[in-house]
């Protein structure tokens, strides 16, 4: 699925804002693995109960909620439309067929659907936060503002409105103005984690000395989200701490254990920080196994076979790096320093 919900876009425009591209031998990124579900289809239990009861619009809405979940969008519309037509004035239903209009592309008929969530409930925050969100995302800054004003105009207790208002601070490059906004996002839901990732990231960002106390809380408040520890590791790893960063690596890799982007962080943490050669090669070549088209690791495998003298080794690879991407630099680079080698 190309898109995801509209309430769960995150943290795109921050990341682009905040962070220089790293070069292309520093550590990759990490996905959430998915999630175990129940081993009694829900789904069965839903579409029992609907065929007892074909007039609850509920019904519908949860099934369609739960068809979202399964990336089943057509299955999803018909239900939505099915707990509309019963219940017109049904704001969940009209958020939801937002939500996958947004999964479909559909920016016209988004607006359409959250207009009239408001024409129903012309108080109901919510609507308008998604607004705020959809104008973001189309760059329509002002409108976006608009948005979030009318919102807190209605409930200056709004989590999500200062997030999605800071979000749009950080599109306009105004951190300052953004790390206010998450702050109050967070000093009112201290259990909403996206506010405070950006918060995490603009500190990170700005080499601001409170970024690692701030990593290691959040780890604490939100031991469930592997990017906290991810994003922990990466900056111990980068911060004299290479020892306590592996073992971050490996507490992730219980979880997913063939995830190529761990192992090859592994690996470079081996090469780059504790030059330990072999073992790098080895996390490069597991990593390399999981995912052959992991261009970063075939490089730093090369790099990790010139290090230790292998010049024909290093230079097939390095080949092979420049027939994917005949602009790498740093294959380049590793070919000309084994070239002068040779002089």
């Amino acid at each position: 699925m190309k898109r995801n919900v509209l309430f769960v876009f995150l943290f795109a425009v921050v990341m682009t804002a905040c962070h220089n591209n790293p070069p292309k031998e520093n550590p990759g990124t990490i996905e959430q693995g998915e999630q175990v579900g129940s081993s009694k289809d829900p789904l069965e239990l839903l579409n029992d109960s609907i065929s007892r009861d074909e007039n609850n619009a509920d019904l519908y809405l949860r099934r369609a909620v739960m068809y979202v979940d399964r990336e089943q969008v057509g299955q999803a519309m018909v239900d939505v439309n099915k707990a509309i037509q019963l219940d017109p004035n049904n704001v969940d239903a009209l958020l939801l067929l937002s939500d996958i209009y947004y999964l479909l592309g559909d920016d016209a008929n988004i607006t359409a659907a959250l207009n009239r969530a408001l024409e129903v409930d012309p108080f109901d925050t919510r609507p308008m936060v998604k607004l705020a969100e959809l104008n973001l995302l189309q760059q329509n800054f002002n409108l976006a503002f608009g948005f979030i004003d009318n919102a807190l105009k209605v409930n200056t207790f709004n989590p999500k409105a200062y997030f999605v208002r800071g979000m749009t601070y950080m599109a306009k490059q105004d951190t300052v103005s953004a790390m206010k906004n998450f702050m109050i996002s967070r000093e009112q839901d201290p259990s909403f984690y996206d506010p405070q990732r950006e918060i995490c990231a603009i500190y990170w960002a700005q080499h601001d000395p409170l970024t690692e106390s701030f990593m290691r809380s959040m780890l604490f408040n939100f031991p469930d989200q592997p990017m906290v520890r991810y994003d922990l590791a990466l900056f111990l790893q980068d911060n004299g701490a290479p020892e306590e960063a592996l073992a971050h690596y490996d507490t992730l890799l219980m979880l997913q254990p063939g995830n190529s982007r761990l192992l090859f962080n592994k690996g470079y943490v081996y090469f780059v920080y504790l030059g330990e050669n072999q073992i790098a090669l080895d996390y490069f070549n597991r990593s390399l196994e999981s995912d052959p088209g992991y261009v970063d690791a075939l490089y730093n495998k090369g790099h990790v076979l010139e290090r230790m003298g292998d010049y024909a080794q290093a230079k097939t690879i390095y080949r092979q790096v420049l027939s994917q991407y005949p602009n790498y630099r740093l294959a380049i680079e590793g070919m000309n320093r084994i070239a002068n080698q040779a002089e």
